[in-house]
């Protein structure tokens, strides 16, 4: 019997440029929100996508994401005891396009969610796929801010230690180093992070981190005109902040606070231009 696990889901594609966005967009509108909302409506009470903004100046130093990030919150636990990210028992099979992997940026010989990592920089930007708990484990700065106090550039985070490095001794240096002194930077409003649950285990990811500031001038500003001061851990073998290669230990993707789509209350299907 599958049992009653409430968790939170982000999921993060990339595509290879904006040529595949008008593909990309007609898969996932008129194919993929529904074969979801179909799937897993008894069991999820939230499902929305919001849309990257752009890449800031020097955002690919930080592996971002240039697509979109869609989040789910569970009530139970689809993915146990299987080796892909896919559930069993169901009536259907997803529809897939036939060249959605070059589309997505992701290897050819990959399944579509495959639990195998391969990213960098100068290639694949396979999909980012990890649950969390529900509510933030880490609240470090900016609890008390509310829609009132402007906009919110919100920088997500998703990254692992270089093998080697235990996620004990990784998340000493983030939480004990690295945080307190993103905390004590002006332009950051709000700041938060949770640990990857190791199960359902989809992806090698352990810890994501969510950065927000007023606009992307701010982040640069914070983020990357400080990026030699910020403590570099013993183990890095990355020269450069965030010391996390990026696209393979480190990615990541700029968003707004308001969802393009919250598909189960807003889904209408795919609707076109007259």
């Amino acid at each position: 019997m599958t049992q009653q696990q409430l968790m939170r889901s982000i999921i993060m594609n990339c595509v290879r440029d904006d040529s595949d966005l008008p593909a990309a967009y007609r898969w996932l509108y008129k194919y993929h929100v529904p074969d979801s909302i179909s799937q897993f409506a008894p069991y999820v009470t939230k499902y929305c996508t919001y849309r990257a903004l752009p890449t800031p100046p020097a955002g690919v130093d930080f592996g971002t994401y240039n697509w979109i990030m869609t989040e789910h919150y569970w009530l139970i636990n689809p993915f146990k005891n299987i080796a892909s990210n896919m559930p069993r028992g169901l009536a259907f099979s997803e529809y897939w396009p036939s060249d959605f992997l070059e589309i997505t940026n992701q290897p050819t010989d990959n399944d579509p969610r495959e639990r195998r990592w391969r990213g960098s920089r100068d290639g694949y930007h396979p999909i980012v796929f990890c649950f969390l708990p529900l509510f933030w484990e880490n609240d470090f700065k900016g609890s008390e801010r509310t829609i009132e106090d402007g906009p919110n550039f919100r920088w997500l985070t998703v990254f692992k230690y270089p093998e080697g490095v235990s996620r004990e001794e990784g998340d000493d240096w983030f939480i004990n180093q690295l945080a307190p002194q993103l905390v004590e930077l002006p332009q950051l409003n709000r700041f938060m992070s949770s640990a990857v649950l190791e199960d359902p285990a989809t992806s090698p990811f352990v810890r994501v981190a969510e950065l927000w500031f007023d606009n992307s001038r701010q982040w640069y500003k914070a983020i990357v005109e400080n990026k030699e001061k910020f403590t570099k851990p013993p183990w890095a073998k990355w020269d450069q902040f965030p010391y996390l290669e990026p696209y393979k230990d480190f990615t990541g993707i700029f968003l707004l606070d308001r969802p393009e789509s919250d598909h189960l209350t807003q889904y209408r299907g795919y609707i076109t231009t007259r």
